[in-house]
């Protein structure tokens, strides 16, 4: 890596002063004006010009492996305090209100043992809640006991709608170049469609995905039970079929008599959901592989492709489904069970940000 001298940095912001602030064209100028010295790159250049606006100083702040770096203890003192009246505090807020550079309160807050963590984004329970969520896991914890193998035989389900273009966040979406591209995403608006996905997970294997129409009804989705469940679980051996537990949702098309009909002759006694004969907990998909693993996978994986025609989408959904293999879904599913023990620990309350 090239070093430059005090006088050479201070060369390089008169240019980049010259250059009306553009970072590429004041390199070209760098050039033109001192051809018998070691050009800086764009990076060296604009990063001489960010140390100048924070510190007051072109010259790199070079610290010898092991030295021993001093700052002023009232300094310090300032920036834990305001971290400590607001743990949420940005680290640029704080470099600003205090008028020091960013990486001085960076320092200071590892020094200090403090690190960033990111907030997890759970489901709203309500005060009713906890105790059937704590039933839950205590009869699912207890049927473990019995038989190790017991959660491999719930075929975990779910649903979720797919739409063009998700969500686009200008700041997470960048693009890296020496010039601006002046890049445009373009909105679909005019060409609205609504993907149904329904996939399962049993054990190690993924079951479907199968598309169903966009507005669900219970007369549909008991179409879907009578008709096309049992050709979708061809592949899932005999033994595993005769005992095996359906768990889907409370949600309205999911309760109808027609649904429950069904269920309780194909899966008596064994399947979950809102009512007899197993009571699936409300506003509980951290219980649910399809939730706190599948969505969040299928989703990024086909995120690039949303742009797309409807059929793209389908198949690209269908591709990332292909992609999960037998280990991940096994670990996935057997993931329930040392949720369930926090769940019991923590009261029935939120736990998922304890798994990490």
């Amino acid at each position: 890596m090239a070093k430059f001298s005090a006088r050479e940095y201070t060369d390089m912001v008169i240019t980049y002063g010259m250059a009306g602030e553009n970072g590429n064209a004041a390199v070209r100028l760098y050039a033109e004006r001192f051809p018998d010295r070691v050009h800086p790159s764009y990076v060296t250049l604009t990063r001489c010009i960010q140390r100048l606006r924070e510190t007051g100083s072109v010259v790199p702040n070079r610290v010898r492996p092991g030295a021993v770096m001093r700052h002023d203890v009232r300094t310090e003192e300032r920036i834990l305090r305001e971290f400590e009246r607001n743990p949420r505090n940005s680290v640029r807020r704080v470099a600003g209100a205090l008028g020091i550079s960013n990486s001085l309160v960076h320092r200071i807050l590892r020094r200090s043992g403090l690190r960033p963590y990111h907030y997890q984004r759970v489901q709203q329970l309500l005060p009713g809640d906890a105790q059937p969520r704590i039933f839950f896991c205590e009869g699912f914890l207890a049927q473990c006991r019995r038989n190790i193998s017991f959660p491999d035989r719930i075929l975990w389900t779910d649903e979720a709608t797919f739409t063009p273009n998700g969500v686009f966040n200008s700041h997470n979406f960048v693009r890296w170049e020496e010039e601006n591209p002046h890049a445009v995403r373009q909105g679909a608006f005019q060409r609205r469609w609504a993907i149904n996905v329904w996939p399962g997970m049993i054990g190690d294997q993924v079951i479907g995905p199968y598309f169903l129409p966009p507005r669900l009804t219970g007369q549909l989705y008991a179409e879907f039970l009578a008709n096309q469940l049992p050709a979708l679980l061809e592949d899932v051996p005999l033994d595993v079929r005769a005992e095996l537990i359906y768990q889907h949702v409370g949600a309205p098309a999911h309760y109808s008599r027609q649904v429950r009909d069904i269920l309780d002759a194909r899966f008596p006694d064994r399947w979950m959901g809102r009512g007899d004969p197993i009571i699936w907990p409300a506003r509980s998909p951290d219980f649910n592989v399809l939730d706190y693993f599948v969505w969040g996978y299928i989703k990024n994986a086909i995120e690039h492709r949303r742009d797309g025609a409807e059929q793209e989408v389908r198949e690209a959904i269908v591709a990332a489904f292909d992609t999960i293999t037998p280990d991940m879904a096994y670990r996935a599913t057997r993931n329930i069970s040392r949720r369930a023990e926090i769940c019991v620990q923590e009261g029935g309350r939120h736990f998922e940000q304890l798994l990490h």
